[in-house]
């Protein structure tokens, strides 16, 4: 992952709201239960926890992924791109880094345009 991934998630008060947001977008698709449950701010314990919630949710429902990355705005394109740039990473492993650097994103827009 990117190493401005790490620097932000190490950031006062960032994870907190970072692990607010990723509890929400999963919970909004019905995925309470099954939300990574984070209770360190590195960034490989997060990246495991989001990687195993997601093994859980696709061996319920493999369809069921396809409402989370919509409703966390993760896309298509982005997928495929990181897969051809990434070919040594399965699936889930590109998913999972992909939906931490997207909820990251959007908490760090929220906090930027809150000032």
């Amino acid at each position: 992952m990117i190493p401005d991934v790490l620097h932000s998630l190490q950031r006062v008060g960032l994870f907190e709201k970072f692990k607010a947001q990723l509890y929400r977008d999963f919970e909004l698709c019905g995925f309470a239960d099954e939300a990574p449950k984070l209770s360190s701010n590195n960034l490989e314990h997060v990246f495991q926890e989001v990687l195993k919630s997601l093994m859980i949710i696709e061996k319920k429902d493999s369809s069921s992924i396809q409402n989370l990355l919509y409703r966390i705005d993760v896309t298509e394109l982005q997928i495929k791109k990181e897969a051809s740039l990434h070919p040594e990473k399965n699936f889930q492993q590109i998913l999972a880094e992909l939906i931490v650097k997207r909820i990251l994103q959007k908490v760090i827009l929220k906090q930027q345009y809150s000032k």
